[in-house]
């Protein structure tokens, strides 16, 4: 767990997808299928606030989400995970947040 926000606080959330080319031995950044990444976030109870939300595309393999959390939001550790596919191979990406 790596940020901290305050209740009221915006959460900014972003992330990149790359795919490996065997033949040039190179990550690249790529889009994913249509539809990904999404995100879901849960509260510190296991409320879900977020569910399966498109992420905002910023570039190409790159992506964003922004999340105001309420003032009387509940302090705690926020489980969240970004779910992605790519030709149609699913993927999960488990991370959290702490409100303070």
């Amino acid at each position: 767990m790596n940020y901290r926000y305050n209740k009221g606080d915006t959460v900014y959330i972003r992330c990149k997808h790359e795919t490996y080319d065997f033949a040039t031995d190179a990550w690249s950044l790529a889009d994913p299928d249509s539809g990904y990444p999404k995100i879901t976030e849960k509260d510190s109870a296991g409320t879900v606030k977020v569910d399966a939300t498109s992420m905002t595309k910023i570039a190409v393999g790159k992506f964003e989400h922004k999340y105001q959390l309420a003032s009387d939001a509940l302090p705690g550790v926020w489980p969240c995970f970004i779910e992605i596919s790519s030709g149609g191979y699913k993927d999960k990406e488990y991370f959290s947040f702490e409100v303070i």
